[in-house]
């Protein structure tokens, strides 16, 4: 519900200039820690109130409610928070060189509207900009009592390599109830007997992978990942890719035909992959079991990571990305497949929410263990 009209608006946020910050720079020595939509400042003057060395720094892009909580924090004497009137994606402007160590992001406009999920708070192209302004361990704190919301949020961490931690359906009555900090629309909407959701999102190292379709230029970065993985397999008595597979004519064939991609870490080739629209002619028969459906799927093939990038949740980017990919094309399936024997390959596939649906055989007769997923719409 909006906010009616204040009168005076600009009298107001004259009196309380002195908590308003400029379309400027931030500078600051103490630890920082930012709300984003900040309501009417509950939130952050009892934060403030609460760790008196920290600095606070409040966003609100409706200039009625920022009055309201730069108000609050006069009224209160508050020394250790400001406010900027201003949306999200400005972020830049304000933190280009101090980082906070917090984002707060309390009960953000789901934006329920069908075609209208990039303006959520959390959709990835936020979270991009958030890590531009985190501290290398820094986290996001978001508070919901939208359902649809927080999975879709808990999914656009994931893609965006962030560690979530300290889940719940049910804040009020978990072990996280202690220290929390009731905003007005939680007491109004717990009160009536709503469930709050909450989540920490930490950054990892995998929070700065980035997915692309690869280009000719990166072959030469993309086949040592492949000569790593015959080693490995060949010290861990996987007889797989033991013959010279994949070939570089192959690769070359993937990223000439479009089907080929890559994470980047630092502008550096971490992981490789490839994705097939259309059937695969040898998954036409399997045995000792069946495919979960009979929809069109996607495939994904030849993936290899770098050895000091494993344990990264590198699969997990490149499923949520393909994933991404198939919906767009109306496709909610994901079909992939492994030697019986490596077992990385098929511990990656079953936290990624991979079934094993049984055994088919390649072109020259050999036995590949057969997963499939069915992608959320």
């Amino acid at each position: 519900m909006r906010m009616r009209k204040k009168k005076n608006t600009d009298k107001r946020l004259g009196v309380c200039s002195e908590y308003i910050l400029p379309e400027a720079p931030i500078t600051s020595d103490k630890n920082t820690v930012l709300e984003i939509g900040c309501g009417k400042g509950s939130f952050i003057c009892e934060l403030a109130k609460r760790q008196p060395d920290t600095f606070f720094v409040a966003m609100e892009k409706v200039p009625d409610v920022a009055m309201l909580a730069a108000e609050a924090a006069m009224r209160e004497g508050l020394e250790n928070v400001r406010f900027i009137i201003a949306d999200a994606k400005n972020l830049g402007i304000y933190f280009p060189e101090t980082k906070v160590s917090r984002i707060y992001l309390n009960f953000s406009d789901p934006w329920t509207r069908s075609g209208y999920y990039k303006r959520r708070l959390t959709y990835r192209a936020f979270l991009e900009i958030y890590k531009s302004i985190l501290t290398p361990d820094g986290a996001i704190f978001f508070k919901t009592d939208n359902r649809d919301l927080f999975d879709f949020s808990l999914n656009e961490f994931c893609f965006s390599g962030f560690d979530t931690r300290c889940v719940t359906y049910d804040l009020h009555n978990s072990e996280y109830a202690a220290d929390n900090i009731m905003t007005e629309y939680e007491k109004n909407f717990s009160s009536k007997g709503f469930p709050i959701h909450r989540v920490e999102a930490y950054l990892t190292p995998a929070s700065f992978i980035k997915f692309e379709k690869a280009a000719s230029c990166r072959i030469d970065s993309i086949m040592p990942l492949f000569d790593s993985a015959r080693l490995y397999m060949a010290e861990h008595n996987i007889p797989q890719w033991q013959d010279g597979y994949p070939q570089r004519e192959l690769i070359e064939n993937d990223v000439e035909n479009g089907n080929g991609y890559v994470l980047l870490h630092k502008g550096r080739v971490v992981g490789y992959s490839t994705l097939f629209f259309g059937n695969d002619l040898t998954y036409s028969y399997i045995e000792n079991g069946k495919w979960r459906n009979d929809r069109p799927y996607v495939t994904m093939h030849r993936v290899a990571v770098a050895d000091d990038c494993k344990g990264m949740g590198l699969m997990g980017k490149f499923v949520s990305s393909f994933a991404d990919m198939a919906k767009a094309q109306g496709i909610f399936d994901l079909r992939g497949d492994t030697h019986e024997i490596n077992r990385s390959m098929r511990r990656a596939f079953e936290k990624n929410g991979f079934e094993y649906c049984g055994v088919i055989y390649l072109e020259n007769g050999e036995p590949r263990v057969a997963y499939h997923k069915i992608i959320e719409h």
